[in-house]
C-alpha cells in the first residue's frame, strides 16, 4: 500500500511522457461484441401459457387501418373499406419512373468501316495505355468485344500490365490473397453449376 502511494507520481509521469497509439473499435468482431445483449429474465416466456406480449408498434396506429376483425358488423367503415379495395386505383395504371442509378448506355453502331478499323489498330499500336479498349469503343461507338477482335495490344504492353498487376498483388496481405482465391473458386463453381 505504501509502495503504491510512492510509485503513483512516477506512473503518472511515465504515462504522460510515453504516448502510444490506441486502437478504436472499428473491426466487425469488436462492434458485434459491443452490441451483444446479455440475456435477461424479461426475454423469457412466463410459465403460464396465456400471457400478453408487450411489443408496441414503431408508429401510432391509425383509425383508417383498423382490421375488420375489430370492427362490428354495422360499422360504416367496413363498407367504406370494401368499396375502396374494389375500386381500381390510378396508382396501378400510372407509368413507372425511369430506373434509378442506371447510366446511359451507348448504343453500338453495327457498321464500322475498314478505314475506321485501320485507324483503331493504328491508335492502339501507337499508345495502348492512352487508347484502351474502353476508350476506343467509346470513340468509334462500338462494343468492347468488337475492339478486342479488331486490334490487340503489343506484347510489351501486355508484359507491363502483368508486371503492374504483380506489383499490386505483392502488396496484398494473406487475408486479401485468400479472399481473392476463394472468389475465383466460387466463380468456377458457379460456372460449373455447383452453386
Amino acid at each position: 500500500m505504501e509502495a503504491r502511494q510512492i510509485l503513483r507520481p512516477f506512473c503518472s509521469l511515465t504515462s504522460t511522457v510515453i504516448r502510444t497509439t490506441r486502437r478504436c473499435q472499428s473491426t466487425t468482431s469488436r462492434t458485434k461484441k459491443a452490441l451483444k445483449i446479455r440475456p435477461d429474465v424479461s426475454f423469457l416466456t412466463p410459465n403460464s401459457e396465456d400471457h400478453i406480449i408487450f411489443n408496441p408498434p414503431s408508429s401510432a396506429p391509425s383509425v383508417y387501418h383498423t382490421p375488420f376483425k375489430f370492427l362490428p358488423k354495422s360499422d360504416p367503415r367496413r363498407q367504406a373499406n370494401l368499396t375502396h379495395l374494389l375500386r381500381t386505383s390510378d396508382l396501378h395504371n400510372a407509368p413507372l419512373p425511369p430506373p434509378a442509378g442506371k447510366l446511359a448506355e451507348i448504343k453500338p453502331r453495327s457498321n464500322v468501316t475498314k478505314e475506321e478499323v485501320e485507324e483503331m489498330r493504328q491508335l492502339r499500336n501507337e499508345n495502348p495505355a492512352k487508347w484502351s479498349v474502353v476508350r476506343l469503343a467509346e470513340k468509334f461507338q462500338c462494343t468492347k468485344l468488337f475492339v478486342m477482335m479488331c486490334c490487340q495490344a503489343s506484347d510489351e504492353h501486355w508484359k507491363s500490365e502483368r508486371e503492374r498487376l504483380e506489383a499490386i498483388k505483392a502488396r496484398w496481405g494473406p487475408m486479401r490473397t485468400n479472399a481473392r482465391e476463394e472468389r475465383q473458386k466460387r466463380k468456377k463453381m458457379l460456372a460449373r453449376g455447383e452453386l
